[in-house]
Order: structure tokens, then C-alpha cells, then sequence
């Protein structure tokens, strides 16, 4: 049998895995991605993305279409009920994001189903040269000193074929084959006593709330109906509702024809409807104890998947997509020791754990049936919004800092280019167009000086010819802040300077120039990428 090559696989194509997919292309690393589903999801799933991920997308040139999809979608969660004998609060999206409006040059929030994501990712992994194959499924694999080897299977022909990769990436889901067969252990509530139905139709309902947008929430609660309608496409919709075990309700007892009945009920009039879809689900709470099994590495729902009350899964997987992959292109490049992959689990854990555990309360919870049976945190255990959308500090040895190690999460109540946290944003002029500072971070490393830190840039040359390892230089002077935003928002001296790593966050900070520039960057350089110095 024939042996495929890559340097990566990857295993499961939902929001993980195709970022994981994509940001490799970016760094020119190719990959071969396998999805045992014969298609993306047509269905909603992840609804919001934070500017964060936001800011990742940007990254790889698809803010036009992620805006695009956006456009028309009012900020809110939800529209006056229908059917209903009391109206329902809507939530205010734009209202709970509003704090964080100036953090980022992308919204705060902003409406991007997965049904959307998926294929946008999914086009920009086979433009830039790497595959995906749906209806593949991965049967076997073993990994060595060298590599993984891999058995992957068309689930139509029943063709199988042997890959072999430097990598594995698994983005194989809550229930992750991967994970499980690594013999990797998980901690977290588990599997939540939530119990949920989506019911998937086609009918013409959305005339009797007439001033609703694609991606808007409408409440249904009376004697026989108590759930929410969703907002795909057109006529197209879905809703959500729950049952309750302990009272006798299963979901088998929501064939096509009593969804049919629970959707006139719901509505209030006598419509045609199809029935399309009925899927039951459960929440999980649940995050692996390591991220890393020498060379495979677990993202999105493998590694830490939550409740969507505070819309952190899909966001955080984006994220955990974008610290791992800067390090795995690294290594395959020969810029940086395989130590440096070590530091994805230790950033990456503290954070999926603590989003995992943040997301069993939200707003989200007030719209849905439940009974009291269901784990909680306390409110003085609730932490702020900007903890989990980007207030936290990673700490590791991709970081020089003179910080302490810290055993969970460190947390941040502002970005001023603290080392571990993501570069601040500010508007600034660059060749005579407004633009974020993140706009001007370079594919790899970046080092951000002032006015006089000249001899930064010289270093910087000096240096990444003698580690083969890419470094830009941009100057943020008068010139270019030059309504002393990013002066103000860093309060870094003209001859100081942040070295930022190519997932945005900042890996050393010096206040001003050092006596030996050149000697100061590259001993910091050799320690973020694992190298030891000659």
C-alpha cells in the first residue's frame, strides 16, 4: 500500500480542525485534514464569534466575508415572543460586548454560524494546496520517535489508505477516539443534566414575527410549548427545546409528527411544516488532562469543550488552534527546538479549563426549561467577561517574563503589552491609511520600537540571519501613533520595545534600549523557541 506524506493530519473537521488547517497554510506547512462526515454542518451550531477570533480571521484575509455574513443581523439575542402569555427580555448582545468595543479593531461580537465558518475555511484550506477529505474516517494510528502513521478509510468505497505525518493534530470532538485511545484523562462535570432537542424545519413562520433578522432568537412559552425559534435561513429554521428525564420525558418521544404538532402549538396557526432534522444533545463540561501525547496534540472539543452559555467552545478552540499552530510550523521549519511544543499545554490548559468551568452559567440558561438539578457557580466565582474573551497571561518558557510560574490561570484586568498577553490594539497610520496595530505584525515574529529604536532594527537583522528565524521591525513613532493612542495604551518608552510572537502575543518586553540590543534579542529569541545558544 501506498504511504501518503504530510507534515500534519488532522483529524475532524469542525471549527478546530479547519482553523488548525488553514492557519498551517498560512505558514505555508501543508496538511491533510479527514472528516468522517460526508458534508460541513448545514446546521447553526456555533453562532458568535468574540473579536478575538475575529481578529484571527482577519489575520488570514476573511474579515470581508465574516462581515459580510454579519451584515443585516441586529446585535441583539431574541425579539418579542410569539404565542407567548408574556413577553420575554431580550438579550442585548451589543449591550454586553459594549465594554470591549475599543480593545480590537474587529466588533466585540458578531453573528458567524458554523454553517458559514465552515465552508469559508473549508475553501481557504483547498485554495491555498492542502486537502480535505469528508467522508473519511481515521481507523488506526501509532505514533513513534519520528512520527505518526495513520489508517484512514473512504466510507463509501471502503477504500483505506496509510498517512504518515511529523504530526496529529485531533480535532475528533467531545467524545475524541483519539484522546480516549491516547488513554488521556479528563476532569469536569461531565456530561450536564441538560437535556435538549433541536428540531430542524422548513415553513413559512417567520410571517407571524415579521421584523426578525437571520441569526435573531425568538421565545415561545405557553401551556403546551416552552422553547425558543432560531433564525437560519429564509424559511428555514430551528427549535430548541428540552425535556426533563425525572419528569418521564425521553427523546424518543419526539418523532417527526408530535414536532410537527409542538411547532403549530408554537406558532399559533395551522402551517405547513417539514420536519427535516430531530437531534437530542447534552452539554459537557469536560477538559483533557494533557493537550499533548508526544506527537499529537488535541484541540477544540478534544481538549476542552464547554456549555455554550457564555458562546466560549468555538472560540476557544479558534484560539487554541492559533497558539498551536505558530509552534508546530517552527519545528517543522527547523526554527525551534521540539521543547517549544510543550508550552501549548501549558498556556492553553489553564485557559480551557477555566472557560470550561466559567461556561455552566450564562445569559443563555434563562431561555431554556430546566429543573434545578444542574451545576452552578457561585457569583463571587464568576469572573468578568474580559477574563474569558482575553484577559488572561500565559506563562511558560515561550514567555520572558520576570512573572512567577502560576499553577491555574493568570488574569489581566488590562492589555498594556504585558509579556504573555495579546499585543494591544490602537489605531495608527501607515502609509497614509488608518489601521490597527495588529495590522502591522509581520507572519512570524514582530519587534514594535518607537522613535528611537533604531538599533533594535539593526539587531533584529543581525539576529535573524543568525537564527534563520524571520523578524519585521516596525516603528510606531510619531509619525505613525500619531494621536498618541498606542504611547498611551503601552506607556512604553521611544527606545523601548515588544517582541510579539506570530500568534499576536507579546513574548518579551524591554522598557528601553539595552546596552547590547543584538545580544538581548537573541538570547530572548533562543529561550521563546526552546534553542540553546552558541
Amino acid at each position: 500500500m501506498a504511504v501518503t506524506r504530510v507534515p500534519v493530519l488532522i483529524v475532524g473537521a469542525g471549527a478546530a480542525g479547519l482553523t488548525t488547517a488553514a492557519l498551517l497554510a498560512k505558514h505555508g506547512v501543508p496538511s491533510l485534514l479527514v472528516e468522517k462526515r460526508r458534508e460541513v454542518f448545514i446546521y447553526p451550531k456555533a453562532r458568535n464569534l468574540s473579536f478575538r477570533s475575529l481578529e484571527i480571521l482577519r489575520g488570514l484575509g476573511l474579515s470581508d466575508e465574516v462581515h459580510a455574513i454579519a451584515d443585516g443581523v441586529s446585535g441583539g439575542f431574541g425579539k418579542p415572543t410569539l404565542n407567548s402569555a408574556e413577553q420575554w427580555q431580550a438579550m442585548d448582545v451589543d449591550a454586553i460586548f459594549a465594554p470591549f468595543q475599543e480593545l480590537s479593531p474587529e466588533p466585540a461580537a458578531q453573528y458567524c454560524p458554523q454553517s458559514e465558518l465552515e465552508p469559508m475555511l473549508l475553501e481557504y484550506v483547498r485554495r491555498t494546496g492542502s486537502q480535505a477529505h469528508y467522508g473519511t474516517e481515521l481507523c488506526s494510528f501509532e505514533q513513534d520517535e519520528s512520527g505518526v502513521t495513520a489508517v484512514v478509510r473512504d466510507r463509501d468505497s471502503g477504500t483505506s489508505q496509510t498517512v504518515r505525518a511529523a504530526f496529529l493534530v485531533a480535532a475528533d470532538g467531545v467524545h475524541s477516539p483519539i484522546r480516549d485511545a491516547l488513554g488521556v484523562t479528563t476532569s469536569g462535570y461531565g456530561a450536564l443534566p441538560i437535556y435538549v432537542v433541536f428540531i430542524y424545519f422548513r415553513a413559512p413562520w417567520r410571517r407571524f414575527v415579521p421584523d426578525i433578522d437571520d441569526g435573531d432568537v425568538v421565545q415561545v412559552k405557553n401551556d403546551d410549548v416552552d422553547g425558543i425559534f432560531l433564525v437560519v435561513r429564509e424559511d428555514f429554521g430551528m427549535f430548541i427545546t428540552t425535556y426533563l428525564p425525572d419528569k418521564g420525558e425521553t427523546a424518543a418521544q419526539f418523532t417527526a409528527d408530535r414536532c410537527r404538532e409542538m411547532l403549530t402549538k408554537a406558532i399559533g396557526e395551522p402551517i405547513d411544516i417539514e420536519v427535516v432534522d430531530v437531534a437530542s444533545w447534552q452539554p459537557y463540561e469536560r477538559v483533557a488532562g494533557q493537550f499533548q501525547s508526544g506527537r499529537i496534540f488535541l484541540v477544540g472539543d478534544s481538549a476542552h469543550t464547554m456549555p455554550p452559555f457564555k458562546a466560549g467552545g468555538a472560540n476557544t478552540a479558534i484560539q487554541s488552534a492559533h497558539n498551536l499552530v505558530w509552534k508546530l510550523a517552527a519545528i517543522l521549519e527547523g526554527k525551534a527546538d521540539p521543547a517549544l511544543l510543550s508550552t501549548y499545554h501549558v498556556e492553553r490548559h489553564p485557559v480551557g479549563r477555566f472557560n470550561a468551568r466559567q461556561s455552566l452559567t450564562g445569559p443563555g440558561l434563562a431561555m431554556l426549561r430546566l429543573d434545578d438539578n444542574r451545576p452552578t457557580i457561585s457569583p463571587d466565582e464568576e469572573a468578568p467577561m474580559l477574563a474569558l474573551l482575553i484577559g488572561y497571561q500565559y506563562r511558560s518558557a515561550a514567555v520572558v517574563s520576570d512573572e512567577p510560574a502560576h499553577s491555574g490561570i493568570a488574569l489581566v484586568d488590562e492589555l498594556h503589552g504585558q509579556p504573555g498577553t495579546r499585543v494591544p490594539h490602537a489605531w495608527v497610520v501607515d502609509d497614509g491609511k488608518r489601521v490597527s496595530t495588529l495590522d502591522l505584525l509581520g507572519p512570524g515574529f514582530t519587534l514594535l520600537t518607537g522613535d528611537d529604536g533604531g538599533p533594535w532594527s539593526d539587531a533584529a537583522t543581525s539576529v535573524s540571519k543568525a537564527l534563520g528565524v524571520p523578524i519585521s521591525v516596525r516603528c510606531i513613532g510619531t509619525g505613525v501613533d500619531v494621536d498618541g493612542a498606542w504611547a498611551a495604551v503601552t506607556g512604553l518608552a521611544s527606545d523601548g520595545a515588544l517582541l510579539v510572537r506570530p500568534d499576536d502575543f507579546v513574548a518579551w518586553r524591554v522598557e528601553a534600549l539595552a546596552p547590547s540590543p543584538e545580544n538581548s534579542l537573541r538570547e530572548v529569541m533562543c529561550q521563546v523557541l526552546g534553542r540553546v545558544r552558541r
